[in-house]
């Protein structure tokens, strides 16, 4: 029974063959003609329009529908939050605690020369004292002839020397960050770091400015302190100036050779802050772009500030509220100038 019936299925197949081949040959034509059809819809959809450039390159149009257009993101520059980060290398110069024996304060220094120097400089200060009242005793002495000019000429002399002296060993702290008279006046419980800022920072630097600082010794703790005093003299080697912050010990955890990074924050009200991937330079001269309308970029000339890792300040070249282009600089300045 069943071999009549797989007989009779395959007659029909025979009588109908034809039928059959034209039928599959028709779908392969379909599909083949649905595939390209498709395919050219596809690329028609996603293919890149080309740009028009516009006044030498100042202006970048995008046709409408264009996916190039896509790739490029805007950020409009409004006041408020910008700010700007300048960090500098720095280490713990030294500790300031109180005696045991009570009333005077003990100065620890990093190394073994910057405690000789001030000591130098206290014994200085001690014999510009004694021979200040040394040569008002013998002034007296004179005037009443006991003392003889003489005298009066070999004490002056030596207080001369003592103050030349006093000076040279002032000169020498101050140039290391150090105010030796600030350290008869300083609190308990503090360290003084010393970091060396470029002088093209220094605008940032204000006596009194709050810091933060991160140890290496301590990276998990997240610490402050206050900007003292800047120094007197830029270091001809590196161009740097020595800047001093003070920092709160009250545990003594923080010793004199610790490491840090000190970060001084500046707020720019009244600049522009943009992020460093919407700059790009062409021969020397720092540019940006802005969107003007929806698919119209316009490239600017700007005069560049200060800057931290991320950020940079704009001092002139943009206004209020522009959208300012942060990712596809490059895109557009490869349409503008060329890569």
């Amino acid at each position: 029974m069943e071999n009549e019936k797989i007989n009779k299925i395959l007659e029909f197949v025979k009588s109908k063959k034809y039928y059959i081949i034209a039928v599959v040959v028709i779908l392969i034509g379909a599909d083949i003609f649905y595939s390209k059809h498709k395919t050219k819809e596809e690329e028609k959809k996603y293919a890149f329009v080309k740009p028009e450039i516009l006044e030498g390159g100042k202006i970048v149009k995008f046709p409408v529908g264009s996916v190039g257009v896509d790739r490029i993101k805007t950020a409009k520059i409004e006041k408020g939050s910008n700010f700007i980060t300048v960090g500098a290398p720095a280490r713990i110069i030294a500790s300031i605690t109180s005696s045991l024996a009570g009333g005077s304060k003990i100065v620890l220094f990093e190394s073994p020369e910057l405690n000789s120097l001030y000591a130098e400089y206290v014994h200085s200060r001690n014999a510009v004292t004694r021979s200040s009242k040394n040569l008002k005793r013998l002034k007296d002495m004179y005037v009443n002839q006991v003392a003889t000019e003489k005298d009066i000429i070999e004490i002056e002399t030596e207080a001369s020397n003592s103050q030349a002296e006093l000076a040279e060993t002032e000169g020498k702290l101050r140039a290391l960050g150090f105010n030796p008279v600030e350290l008869d006046r300083v609190r308990d419980n503090v360290v003084w770091l010393i970091c060396d800022v470029p002088e093209g920072d220094l605008n940032v630097m204000e006596k009194g400015r709050k810091v933060r600082i991160k140890l290496t010794s301590f990276p998990e703790l997240e610490l402050y302190g206050v900007s003292e005093a800047v120094g007197d003299n830029v270091d001809p080697t590196t161009r740097t100036v020595k800047v001093r912050i003070s920092m709160p010990n009250k545990e003594n955890r923080f010793k004199p050779g610790m490491f840090a990074h000190v970060e001084f924050g500046e707020a720019m009200g009244s600049s522009f802050v943009i992020p460093l991937t919407s700059i790009f330079m062409s021969e020397g001269q720092a540019y940006i772009f802005v969107k003007k309308e929806e698919g119209i970029f316009e490239k600017k000339t700007v005069i560049l500030g200060n800057s931290d890792r991320e950020k940079v300040e704009v001092v002139s070249g943009l206004t209020w509220n522009e959208e300012v282009v942060i990712s596809g600089t490059i895109l557009l300045k490869g349409l503008s100038v060329g890569y």
